[in-house]
């Protein structure tokens, strides 16, 4: 009788760690779900903090060119970030009337 009460309480104990196992599955499941909505959220953020500080710089180069105290670099650094909008405006053209 005492081997009986021993195996049940063996398998009473392993039930809940079953139990405890697939909670902490799903549990783990959720987390990781969450995880890469988070990361997701992060990679969005820098890529729309990095276009700020884009916007920002051309700004700041063209509120400078219209300045007396405009120097070339400015100059030059806007027409270099304009050409390349103008290709990434004709690659879209493109890609639109294929």
């Amino acid at each position: 009788m005492k081997l009986e009460k021993k195996l049940e309480n063996v398998l009473e104990k392993a039930k809940k760690l079953n139990e405890h196992y697939h909670k902490s599955l799903s549990k783990n499941e959720t987390l990781e779900k969450e995880l890469k909505e988070l990361k997701q959220n992060l990679e969005t953020e820098k890529h729309q903090s990095a276009e700020l500080r884009d916007t920002i710089k051309i700004i700041k180069l063209a509120q400078n060119i219209g300045s007396a105290n405009a120097s070339e670099t400015d100059v030059t650094e806007l027409k270099r970030k304009l050409n390349e909008y103008i290709k990434e405006i004709d690659l879209c053209i493109t890609m639109l009337n294929d």
